[in-house]
């Protein structure tokens, strides 16, 4: 059973090769896909001396579009949806993989362990949280984590290219269609979105993205 592992990337050059080369060091993966989304620096050129296949996106089209791409040119039957930023820990989606490719699990969900404060006001991750168990799945503790192995035909059926809301919409979808998701804890970790002027920018768009993510599958709250 063959694995993708799929890494949507926007300005990504300082920690892309690290991430590669930590996925690179997993035997169970096939192939390794980096969507460049637009970038202005050399995060493709990056990538790629570090061993991926690079397609490049002549703008920036947002995370989900980004895994559309990749979602479409890759071959496996397993898909592994893994953040540009996360450099040596990105090790741990082999965590992600046994469930899926041992037949226990359609979707897999990593769990980080965070230390330090948290990185926003906790808005988008509680519409999020609130939407999914509202669809009749169990409130996930990290509804917003973008580290997920899943079958090819729960993104097919579920998955879709709208910006950060496509975490949101698996995970609202996953139960409703008859598919079973685990959550993994990790010791993976990422930059976090800080509260200055940037990260509550971020935080909005984000919360945008969810929010229109959970408003086109509105018939699965009722």
């Amino acid at each position: 059973m063959q694995v993708s592992a799929i890494i949507p990337a926007f300005n990504e050059e300082k920690t892309i090769a690290g991430t590669v080369r930590a996925l690179l060091s997993i035997g169970d993966i096939d192939e390794i896909i980096v969507v460049d989304d637009g970038s202005s620096d050399e995060t493709a050129k990056v990538a790629r001396q570090a061993g991926a296949v690079t397609f490049q996106l002549a703008e920036n089209c947002g995370k989900g579009q980004a895994l559309e791409v990749g979602s479409a040119i890759s071959r496996g039957e397993i898909l592994l949806l893994i953040d540009a930023d996360l450099g040596d820990t990105a090790r741990e989606a082999s965590l992600l993989l046994e469930p899926v490719v041992t037949g226990n699990a359609d979707m897999a969900v990593a769990i980080f362990s965070f230390t330090e404060g948290r990185g926003g006001f906790g808005l988008v991750e509680g519409l999020s949280r609130w939407a999914i168990g509202r669809s009749g799945g169990p409130r996930p503790i990290q509804p917003l984590s973008g580290q997920r192995a899943l079958r090819r035909q729960v993104w097919q059926e579920l998955g879709f290219g709208t910006g950060f809301g496509v975490e949101t919409a698996l995970s609202m979808g996953v139960h409703r269609c008859g598919y079973r998701m685990v959550e993994i804890p990790t010791t993976m970790n990422h930059r976090r979105t800080t509260r200055n002027w940037r990260g509550i920018v971020h935080r909005g768009r984000q919360f945008a993205h969810v929010l229109l993510a959970v408003m086109r599958r509105w018939r699965w709250l009722i």
